[in-house]
């Protein structure tokens, strides 16, 4: 009687874990996104989809804190299936994040990936060099600022291969090591 609901009840309960799954930006936001609404077509007219809900993302190029509140610069980048910005150096643009409150700077910083799901409020000229640029601007509902990805080093005394890769001829110098460096022909 047992074994008939064992299998059963672990793959629902494996189901139910992976269901729970997180995305960064809640459900209720996200259902109210423009899901046809693509960023090349706001970046064309920016005023025309005043209004619509957003959801792009993409790495930080500037922010600065102003008199209306803190404005981020964002070079989009598309998203996977998180919501989290792909490594590529594709994008379609640059967007603005004019958030109403105070973000501190040197967390909001330059290569920082965010994800914004923001409301198109219309657009700003700014200059980039010697061009005038047209930014589309977005007051942000929810925004998400992702952790920073650390390499993996090695310290001093570990190499990056498998324990078993000299053993047990480690100390017993000249038998033959599998290192580029030291081939014994």
């Amino acid at each position: 009687m047992m074994k008939k609901y064992f299998l059963p009840l672990v793959l629902s309960l494996i189901l139910f874990l992976l269901s729970g799954c997180v995305y960064v930006i809640s459900k209720h936001v996200r259902r109210e996104v423009a899901p046809d609404l693509s960023f090349k077509e706001v970046i064309k007219e920016p005023d025309a989809h005043k209004g619509k809900l957003v959801l792009w993302g993409g790495a930080i190029i500037d922010s600065k804190n102003l008199k209306e509140g803190t404005r981020i610069v964002i070079l989009q980048k598309d998203l996977n299936s998180w919501g989290r910005p792909k490594k590529s150096d594709k994008s379609q643009g640059r967007f603005i994040v004019l958030h109403p409150g105070y973000l501190d700077t040197a967390i909001y910083r330059k290569k920082r990936e965010i994800t914004v799901a923001g409301e198109i409020t219309g657009k700003k000229v700014l200059p980039i060099d010697e061009i005038e640029y047209t930014y589309p601007v977005l007051f942000p509902r929810e925004i998400h600022l992702w952790k920073e990805e650390t390499k993996a080093e090695y310290p001093y005394p570990y190499w990056p291969y498998p324990w078993w890769w000299d053993y047990p001829y480690y100390p017993y110098w000249p038998y033959p090591r599998h290192r580029p460096w030291y081939r014994y022909y």
